[in-house]
């Protein structure tokens, strides 16, 4: 059996079609548990409807708004399922999504499986593909069985780290303590998918589009504000899944330092409204103060970080400070 996670919140536009794109598969020996995150649109209703007419829907209610990663690790702890998989409420599923994963994984005793999402744009009433879920360089995997250690280590985090497009294993979560963070983050399947990707032994890829993925205004993607603060937590639980084991931090330092100031901060800092910029600078250099005080990483981030990213966040200054 698959459990299908749905975390649910003021999506009353959308819902309909999310859970239809569940029922309606070819494979139906599924539960789907819907997470209601305090909604307080008719998303509930609209939930409670469904759960009437299928047994297979279970509801469970926050008792106060705790967010997209705390909500899915309660569907997680809840799940009866052999496999977990995630479903966004303003997203779907393509009809034979469950099981094609399903066949997979089963064939080949995987951890995880993944597929390819492809982008509605609801403004414009289109689809389109964008090239980092396409993840072209991930086509030599196609249904054939790797792990991290198969793969370029640069490519490491050009792997979309998005959770909904990929069917887990349960006890692989369960046996290796996988959940996403305790608190209300935004980007919180980074530190998530970090920890699957190190830790699976058996991964497979299939190169099709099964996940409709939504992009609307107002989502989490479309976000300039300060929420974009919750990079700074992020960053550092995703160099923690690496700090955890020596081998694994000193075979992908320069990708992982790479990516937590080059890919994500200085990146947010270019997205972030101008009004939040100048705290959200003395925030990264805040996450560079603790890496090189709690971590010893000076060297580390002097000899594998751009220099011209170095320079922008004044790391010299803040190393003649702190000396």
């Amino acid at each position: 059996m698959i459990s299908v996670i749905v975390p649910v919140y003021n999506v009353e536009d959308y819902l309909h079609v999310c859970l239809n794109s569940i029922l309606n598969q070819t494979f139906q020996d599924f539960e789907i548990i819907c997470i209601d995150d305090e909604s307080t649109d008719s998303s509930s209703e609209i939930l409670e409807y469904f759960a009437s007419k299928d047994s297979r829907i279970k509801i469970l209610r926050n008792e106060r708004n705790i967010g997209l990663g705390p909500s899915r690790n309660r569907g997680i702890d809840a799940a009866k399922g052999k496999y977990i998989i995630f479903l966004d409420s303003d997203d779907w599923y393509s009809f034979d999504t469950l099981e094609t994963f399903f066949n997979e994984a089963e064939k080949n005793n995987l951890d995880m499986v993944m597929g390819k999402p492809i982008v509605f744009y609801e403004e414009e009433k289109s689809f389109g593909r964008e090239r980092y879920y396409d993840a072209e360089f991930m086509g030599k995997f196609d249904h054939k069985v790797f792990d991290h250690w198969d793969l370029d280590k640069t490519r490491l985090f050009d792997i979309p780290i998005a959770v909904w497009n990929k069917l887990y294993l349960k006890s692989f979560l369960d046996e290796n303590n996988i959940r996403f963070p305790d608190e209300d983050y935004i980007h919180e399947d980074n530190p998530f998918s970090c920890r699957v990707m190190t830790h699976a032994k058996r991964i497979s890829f299939i190169n099709k589009y099964f996940y409709n993925r939504r992009r609307r205004p107002g989502s989490l993607m479309a976000l300039n504000d300060d929420r974009l603060f919750d990079n700074i937590a992020i960053v550092r639980l995703v160099l923690d899944v690496f700090m955890e084991d020596a081998e694994l931090y000193e075979y992908y330092k320069k990708e992982v330092l790479t990516y937590i100031f080059k890919t994500v901060l200085n990146w947010k800092y270019q997205q972030i409204e101008d009004q939040y910029k100048e705290r959200f600078f003395s925030e990264v250099q805040g996450v560079y103060r603790t890496f090189i005080e709690d971590y010893g990483l000076y060297n580390d981030i002097r000899d594998n970080v751009d220099k011209e990213i170095l320079d922008f966040f004044k790391f010299e200054d803040i190393v003649s400070e702190m000396l």
